[in-house]
């Protein structure tokens, strides 16, 4: 078979090789979302299409290889630097336990297979199986989601994951070693010497040293950055001195970092953000550069060995987790939650067949196959871990108490600072508590007319706080002077510790890609607080019904006492009647939250069976009344598909009336290889 474009020369420009492959950084992710597919993937894809294999536009390149290597080594190094060793040592042994049981079942059952069905060699046969050993922990941010991070069965799945890499990597440098005919008694001296001078330089020395670099010497931000980094290639280069594969240096190097360097701080998001947006999609680009798809399709075996590795890999996942469900006697759900957080193979994975592949252990069909084995993985991880952690939650209910926060902060970011006055009156009607802080929010450019449009917002805002001065609310209007809406609205959240979000739409989708557009959309995947979206056609005072749509395990999310309390506040302060249509599950749960007080006797019930339910009972709906649908973020406990058309639903029963969209408060998430 042929190259798949042959007439391509190849470009040799450094500065255009660069552009194409920021370009290609800066788009995949977006497209892998459209094409639902993961991100990883869609790197190596693209790869895949502008490597030598494909469209040829870029050859082999020193500078791609240069950043490409050092991406693979910031990648085991991150996996090392976000592992929570705090719930490592809290679980430490069942953490062992179920880390010896996920490294040794898929290392011998694929070793078994692999050398005995397929016919490799012992060094292929044991690189190949070490690789079913490893797993990244892809999904947790949907545990995290969940709010079942503290579970147990969850704190060994991160536990296990330290043990499992570790000893793959260092079964690594043993079958290396062996292949290259080092592996005698002399090694075994010489090695044992090295690796314990190796671990003690890096687990020891590193942290002190680093803890006196941050102490003692005042540099700039960017500097400590640098330090960070001199300590990964320094560890990766002592690895190498002590005949050990560099990426275990850079594994180590994070754990030597994993408590010096807190996890919220500014040194820890410029280390991720740096390391994701530039060193580890080099890498990823530069493993798809390196995949040849004409060997994985040359042949109906070539297909069934790919097939053969994501069985199992799968299946000796599943009997880790299973066993250490039977030794622990975890539930079902347990069991099936750690193998979902086990199952997906990425990092450390593409890191040991690289490896393999460099030295000639392995083909390039192995090469070629384990990309299909990391899609299917990751796919299945994602499905299995999602479907457990509800289960989980759904069977071990928790009612979400009503709001504590010291303060209610409500934000109202308007792009045209002439209708701020409607959303800061519904702000007011929204409000739980009297004496509430609301913030106008006016983001500008900084152009040409920077200095014309800060007076113009300035005497509408000022405007706006002498109409609003006896509504006892504490009202505070800001500009704010930012490079974009959304990038502005999240640092002013953050920055004044926001609740609530206010925010006004037009009713109208702004795209063929958003309904909502492209800063509504923005703001939903990165903030987390509760986010009101309302469309107010009429002036809701007087209002005669409130009809709240309620999805099924709303009760169980995290922002359902705000989300009640504010549906409160908005039935007391329009003098409207409130109907909730709900689940009979839901009604008893939002009953009890009532029955605090009096105001349950004034709610009225209507049962439904399915979310969003809005059509059969749109025609009873008047143009005085307001309609309130309760959404939900992607993963949450009480998000369903449907919810996606929702505006669109909406938008279609009342383009004269009055509705809004609420999405209850959420946790931030957290990324953990």
């Amino acid at each position: 078979m042929k190259e798949l474009i042959t007439n391509i020369t190849p470009i040799t420009n450094p500065i255009i090789i660069f552009a194409v492959i920021i370009v290609i950084i800066l788009l995949t992710p977006y497209l892998s979302r459209k094409l639902k597919v993961p991100a990883i993937f869609g790197l190596i894809i693209s790869g895949l299409i502008i490597g030598p294999h494909g469209s040829g536009i870029i050859s082999d390149n020193l500078g791609v290889k240069i950043l490409s290597s050092v991406g693979m080594l910031y990648l085991m190094f991150l996996a090392g630097l976000e592992i929570n060793m705090h719930s490592f040592e809290r679980s430490r042994y069942k953490s062992i336990v179920f880390g010896i049981l996920t490294f040794a079942i898929p290392l011998s059952l694929g070793y078994f297979i692999i050398k005995n069905v397929f016919n490799y060699s012992f060094h292929s046969a044991l690189l190949l199986a070490s690789m079913f050993s490893t797993h990244t922990l892809l999904s947790y941010p949907i545990v995290n989601k969940l709010k079942i991070t503290r579970r147990e069965s969850v704190v060994i799945t991160i536990g296990g994951t330290i043990i499992t890499d570790t000893a793959v990597l260092l079964l690594l440098t043993i079958i290396v070693a062996s292949f290259q005919g080092r592996l005698d008694w002399i090694f075994w001296v010489q090695q044992i010497f090295l690796l314990a001078a190796f671990v003690f330089l890096v687990l020891w020395g590193v942290p002190r040293i680093s803890r006196w670099f941050f102490k003692n010497v005042q540099v700039e931000d960017s500097a400590q950055y640098l330090f960070v980094l001199v300590v990964l290639l320094l560890s990766s280069l002592l690895a190498t001195l002590a005949n050990i594969e560099p990426i275990v240096g850079a594994f180590l190097s994070g754990l030597a970092l994993n408590k010096v360097i807190p996890n919220h701080s500014a040194l820890m998001n410029r280390i991720t953000f740096i390391g994701n947006t530039l060193f580890i999609p080099f890498f990823l680009i530069g493993v798809g550069m390196l995949i040849n798809l004409r060997v994985l399709f040359s042949g109906l075996e070539t297909i069934v060995f790919a097939v053969s590795l994501i069985i199992i890999a799968l299946i000796s996942k599943y009997l880790a987790a299973y066993l250490t469900q039977i030794i622990y006697k975890y539930s079902k759900n347990d069991r099936n939650l750690i193998f979902g957080l086990s199952a997906s193979h990425a990092a450390a994975t593409i890191a040991v067949i690289l490896v393999g592949y460099n030295l000639g252990i392995l083909s390039e069909t192995v090469l070629n196959a384990t990309i299909l084995l990391i899609l299917a993985t990751c796919s299945v991880s994602s499905f299995v871990t999602e479907k457990a952690g509800r289960k989980i939650v759904l069977q071990e209910p928790e009612m979400p108490e009503v709001l504590k926060k010291d303060r209610e902060s409500i934000l109202v970011p308007v792009s045209n600072p002439e209708s701020v006055t409607t959303l800061v009156d519904f702000a007011l009607l929204a409000r739980q508590h009297k004496f509430a802080t609301i913030y106008p929010l006016s983001i500008v450019h900084d152009d040409d007319r920077l200095e014309q449009t800060l007076l113009h917002n300035k005497d509408i805002l000022n405007q706006l706080s002498s109409q609003t001065v006896y509504s006892e609310a504490d009202i505070k209007p800001l500009t704010r002077i930012d490079i974009n809406i959304p990038t502005g609205i999240s640092r002013t959240i953050k920055e004044l510790y926001i609740n609530k979000i206010i925010l006004g739409w037009s009713g109208k989708s702004n795209t063929t890609n958003y309904f909502f557009g492209n800063i509504i959309e923005n703001l939903l995947e990165n903030c987390k607080q509760m986010m009101i979206v309302t469309k107010l056609t009429v002036p809701l005072i007087p209002a005669r019904n409130i009809y709240v749509f309620l999805p099924a395990n709303a009760e169980m999310e995290l922002g359902f006492g705000d989300l009640m309390g504010t549906v409160k506040a908005l039935s007391i302060n329009t003098s409207a009647k409130l109907l909730l249509v709900v689940n009979n599950q839901s009604q008893q749960a939002i009953h009890n939250f009532f029955a605090k007080d009096r105001f349950y006797n004034t709610v009225k019930y209507r049962i439904f069976e399915f979310y969003p339910n809005i059509s059969s009972i749109a025609a009873e709906i008047l143009s005085k009344d307001l309609v309130i649908a309760v959404s939900a973020r992607p993963s949450t406990i009480s998000f369903n598909r449907r919810m996606v058309l929702l505006p669109k639903i909406l938008s279609s029963h009342f383009s004269n009336q009055n509705y809004i969209i609420i999405y209850p408060e959420q946790s931030a998430d957290v990324e953990i290889e």
